[in-house]
């Protein structure tokens, strides 16, 4: 659930500007990863779950992704299990 502090900001910079917002956090994350700079990843994740959490607010849309993740993380818990399967029959 979003904080009253994130909201604020989200309202006032509205959707349009905070997926541009978003856009650069995540090329900024790209950055990081390629860096393999811990200090430098853990903060731009720190920004990406910031401006992610505005989306789903400004958006709505939050309740629809909880549902995608539990979908997703299940959906890779069967890959994984097939590819065990497959492992052990070898």
């Amino acid at each position: 659930m979003i904080n009253e502090d994130l909201k604020y900001i989200a309202d006032h910079y509205g959707l349009e500007h905070q997926l541009g917002k978003c856009k650069e956090e995540l090329v900024e994350l790209i950055e990081a990863i390629d860096s393999l700079d811990e200090r430098a990843i853990v903060e731009e994740i720190a920004d990406v779950e910031i401006m992610t959490e505005q989306l789903k607010y400004l958006m709505r849309t939050e309740p629809s992704v909880e549902i995608y993740k539990e979908y997703k993380i299940a959906r890779q818990l069967r890959r994984i299990a097939e590819e065990q399967s497959h492992e052990c029959d070898n």
